[in-house]
């Protein structure tokens, strides 16, 4: 966010460390003086703008912060994994990314498993190579269009009595990468006169269909693979 780069929002705006600065909302939260100093950026931004309502790209950032919490179940899974988010963190932090959160699941049949209907339709894992596994499938998400990643994961309630599954994977997915397709929602923008749609003429958002057509997900971007523990976890802590 530009306020950031502004001297005299810096003191407010960001954080310094090893002799370079961050932005506060980015920041791994540790103790209750680094969620009252978000709280202070946040009134900061919306002091100056008058509000928003649209999305800003690292609200989402904080769900990896609970894969962080719980790094002990994915030790139990691979380190490796419980590595991976510490690196994709760090990440955030260093590069500030647009960063949003591919949460939601086309429907389907609810009452069903996901390998008991359209094998294609939910996100799951085709096979694996050596750099890294191959999805298909498909997400919701708004502003995916305009987005530099997304923490993939899924919403699914119904494992079943399964231990693993090829529909239980979370990763951090480049929105760019090739096999991603994008399927947008119209614009409301410009429907009607702006006087009485004043909202959604100023502050649309683009929500989309995310189509993963075998999409290579190198192992580093890996969070859990196959593993319904580590799917339930995420589901109970992040699931809305």
């Amino acid at each position: 966010m530009g306020t950031q780069h502004e001297r005299r929002f810096c003191d407010v705006m960001t954080y310094q460390e090893d002799g370079d600065s961050f932005a506060v909302g980015l920041k791994l939260p540790h103790t209750q003086q680094d969620w009252h100093d978000k709280r202070t950026a946040t009134d900061q931004v919306l002091d100056e703008i008058g509000g928003v309502v649209t999305r800003v790209g690292d609200e989402t950032v904080g769900e990896m912060w609970s894969l962080y919490d719980g790094q002990e179940l994915l030790n139990e899974v691979d380190p490796q994994y419980s590595q991976n988010i510490r690196n994709h963190i760090a990440g955030v932090i260093d590069t500030d990314p647009f960063h949003v959160s591919a949460n939601t699941d086309p429907k389907g049949d609810r009452s069903k498993r996901p390998q008991e209907q359209d094998p294609d339709m939910l996100l799951h894992v085709v096979r694996e190579t050596d750099a890294g596994i191959v999805v298909r499938g498909a997400k919701y998400e708004t502003a995916a269009p305009y987005a530099n990643q997304a923490f993939t994961k899924p919403t699914i309630a119904n494992w079943g009595n399964d231990a693993l599954s090829d529909y239980a994977v979370g990763f951090i997915c480049d929105l760019g990468s090739p096999g991603i397709r994008m399927i947008c929602r119209t614009g409301f923008a410009g429907r009607g006169p702006i006087e009485d749609y004043p909202l959604s003429n100023r502050f649309d958002e683009v929500d989309a269909l995310v189509v993963f057509d075998d999409v290579l997900i190198p192992w580093e971007n890996v969070l859990f693979y196959r593993h319904t523990k580590a799917a339930v976890y995420i589901r109970s802590t992040l699931h809305r």
